[in-house]
């Protein structure tokens, strides 16, 4: 999902201003065109010395837009959740029991960060565990949407 570190350490006011002033997909008068303001609002949105602030209403179309979704991460950071992706619909696939290995294997991974972290006296590397984890955690989050899309009844194909 993005750089995660980056937008954790950025206030919502440094993620909106990049998002506005540098993104190298968008101008600011191609962005506030899309918006539907001038681009001297939309200027002064992203100005944390201004007095006018980026209206919430114009969050969901400022993210389908640039495709970031940094500052919705930093919303929910502050009130102590994660947003992850989920996979279009359709995407998923969880019809027997080797479909979950794949799950399996992505938490493999994430366990041998951390045993590597206890071997090297309990020294972790900060980014590359923090990566793992939220690949486990959306991986775990398609899981749920795999399940959350089954039939009532899950048939995993596990008859002898």
């Amino acid at each position: 999902m993005g750089s995660h570190s980056r937008s954790r350490d950025e206030t919502l006011e440094e993620i909106l201003h990049r998002i506005i002033h540098h993104d190298p997909q968008f101008s600011l008068a191609q962005l506030a065109e899309e918006l539907g303001v001038q681009e001297h609002v939309l200027y002064e949105w992203a100005n944390p010395n201004q007095k006018r602030q980026f209206p919430l209403s114009r969050l969901l179309p400022l993210m389908r837009i640039t495709g970031d979704t940094h500052m919705v991460e930093r919303l929910a950071a502050q009130v102590g959740l994660v947003v992850f992706r989920l996979r279009k619909k359709g995407k998923g696939k969880l019809e027997n029991a080797e479909d979950l290995l794949g799950y399996l294997q992505t938490f493999s991974e994430l366990l041998k960060v951390l045993i590597e972290a206890f071997k090297s006296g309990g020294r972790l590397d900060k980014k590359t565990t923090l990566q793992e984890i939220d690949k486990f955690m959306a991986t775990l989050a398609g899981l749920r949407q795999d399940v959350e899309n089954m039939n009532d009844q899950i048939e995993l194909g596990l008859e002898e």
